[in-house]
């Protein structure tokens, strides 16, 4: 043997073909793969279209496959067992089952020992006790045509034998008495092939599973259960949100502005026995009265998926937090707009039930809890006065948004007139106004005049020119002071006592300002304001300064 010979004798081969694993690496182990050839691809010079026929039939996962020297298509996937004129193209493979196949594919056995079509698995032969010599019937190559035998070595490969691999077959019969009518299975024992290669995988083995995956069959008590599943999974995310939201006090001020869950829990019982029976807002009719309303009568139509408690807090979480109404829903298990009624609802109960406790208080009362730095200064002092104003959405009609338009916040906004005591607490909130309308108007018409008492002092900033409708009321305005012309030079400056006055108005003042800020943690009124939200905007800013009065006093004694 030459070096040549020498040289091709140590090269090995494997088929390149999708579920094959015949290699050259198996002659030793496997005796059928003695006979079996390589055949390499055609050339890309000289056949450039039989070998893209080839790379095609093959099926490849990978699109852009470029055969190596050592991958080759074996004998078994060609019909003469080789590339021959009349079949030049690799026919059989497992994704065809060897359709185009002209010989047939069971073993030839003469009429008398007809057999029918191999089915049974290697672990029922190997579950089967050795057969003895007259359970066997031996079939030699004189009553068998082995000119095409194949044999389904596994469900997802089937292998084509040559002739000469095949010298004696085995066929047991599992009972006695199926032995003596017609042999029904044939037992080939062979080795399985092993998979040693990437592209060798079981393709069947996928279809096979997704067949498994998708065939499902559910029975209508199946059905009944995913759909009480599907119930109690909205249930069970309602009472989670409720949990999280009342699980402590730290817990009930993040998400509802309320300081403690006690008076989370106060404020609802005294809703719910101011009315115990809630009529939701469906639009200007719902309004009138109807039949369920009257005494020991009752909505008729579904439950409510949501209990009253949970009503209550859906809507706190809105006010404080400006949710979605979306997001909301999918939280409570509620539709979007089943959302927007619940809170258009208890927004307008709360208004009518709570605003009323933000009054005006007594003297008595003010000078009871009037912090230190107020009794020496500004022992008189019974409100701290303040316009603001909440960003909104740019109107349609010309004629509010001029009305809309603040000058100084260059933006739309609604203007409100807020008075707090010395301790902090909100005691009168006006309606909303337009941001073009000036403090002095909002002060007159807001109704804030007729909370004011003889002897009243009310501290606000320059801003308000209001010191002659105090007066007709026998109250007075504190107020920094104005610049005054200087005796001395030219312009305008203020005298150092009224400098100093000027320090100790602005350091007590400023507590409208926090009182504000605090207000303004609500959400729904520090974020731009939905237009759609106008006919709430007044229930809104007077729920949540009533709130912020449950609140700890800003200034302390």
């Amino acid at each position: 043997m030459n070096k040549q010979q020498q040289k091709k004798v140590t090269k090995w081969y494997h088929c390149a073909a999708e579920g094959c694993t015949s290699d050259d690496r198996k002659r030793a182990k496997y005796p059928y793969m003695q006979n079996v050839r390589f055949h390499s691809f055609p050339t890309e010079k000289k056949n450039p279209k039989q070998r893209e026929k080839w790379l095609k039939l093959l099926r490849r996962d990978d699109a852009y496959f470029v055969p190596t020297f050592k991958q080759r298509v074996c004998s078994l996937h060609f019909v003469d067992g080789e590339p021959t004129s009349e079949h030049p193209y690799p026919e059989l493979f497992s994704y065809n089952n060897f359709k185009n196949m002209t010989t047939p594919y069971g073993t030839s056995i003469p009429a008398s020992d007809t057999v029918k079509k191999l089915s049974s698995a290697r672990s029922r032969s190997s579950a089967t006790s050795m057969p003895t010599e007259d359970e066997c019937v031996h079939v030699t190559d004189e009553n068998v045509n082995l000119s095409s035998t194949i044999i389904s070595l596994d469900p997802t490969c089937i292998v084509r034998y040559p002739p000469s691999a095949i010298k004696e077959v085995t066929v047991q019969t599992a009972h006695e008495k199926t032995r003596q009518c017609l042999l029904s299975e044939v037992i080939l024992p062979t080795p399985t092939p092993t998979i040693d290669h990437a592209y060798s995988v079981r393709i069947s083995d996928s279809y096979e599973s997704k067949d498994q995956a998708c065939q499902t069959i559910l029975t209508g008590d199946d059905i009944d259960r995913l759909i009480s599943l599907e119930k109690n999974r909205d249930v069970l995310l309602r009472e989670a949100v409720v949990d999280i939201v009342t699980k402590n006090d730290e817990s009930v001020k993040k998400y509802t502005g309320v300081p403690c869950k006690s008076q989370l829990i106060g404020i609802f019982e005294v809703l719910d026995e101011a009315e115990p029976k809630v009529k939701y807002w469906s639009g200007k009719q719902s309004t009138e009265d109807v039949n369920y309303q009257s005494v020991d009568r009752c909505k008729s139509g579904p439950p409510r998926k949501l209990s009253k408690f949970n009503e209550y807090i859906l809507t706190l979480m809105k006010l404080r937090l400006a949710i979605l109404s979306f997001v909301l829903g999918d939280l409570f298990g509620v539709s979007e707009s089943r959302v927007s009624q619940i809170f258009t609802t208890w927004i307008n109960l709360m208004h009518m039930v709570l605003t009323p406790c933000i009054k005006w208080p007594s003297r008595r009362n003010i000078k009871k809890y009037m912090p230190r730095s107020f009794q020496t200064s500004f022992p008189k002092t019974t409100g701290i006065i303040d316009c603001t104003e909440m960003f909104i959405q740019k109107p349609k009609s010309p004629t509010a948004q001029s009305r809309t338009y603040s000058t100084y916040k260059s933006h739309n906004t609604f203007k409100c007139l807020v008075c707090i005591t010395p301790s902090g607490a909100f005691s009168f909130i006006s309606d909303l106004w337009g941001g073009n309308t000036s403090d002095r108007y909002i002060t007159e018409h807001s109704g804030f005049l007729d909370s004011i008492r003889p002897g009243d002092e009310i501290m606000a900033d320059r801003g308000f020119t209001i010191r002659d409708l105090l007066t007709d009321r026998r109250a007075t305005l504190v107020i920094p002071p104005f610049t005054k012309k200087c005796k001395w030079g030219k312009g305008k400056r203020l005298s150092a006592a009224d400098v100093v006055k000027t320090k100790s108005i602005a350091k007590h003042r400023i507590h409208v300002e926090r009182s504000i800020r605090r207000l303004k943690l609500f959400r729904m009124l520090s974020q731009v304001m939905d237009i759609k939200f106008k006919p709430l905007a007044n229930q809104m800013v007077k729920v949540s300064g009533f709130i912020c009065n449950l609140d700890k006093p800003l200034v302390t004694k």
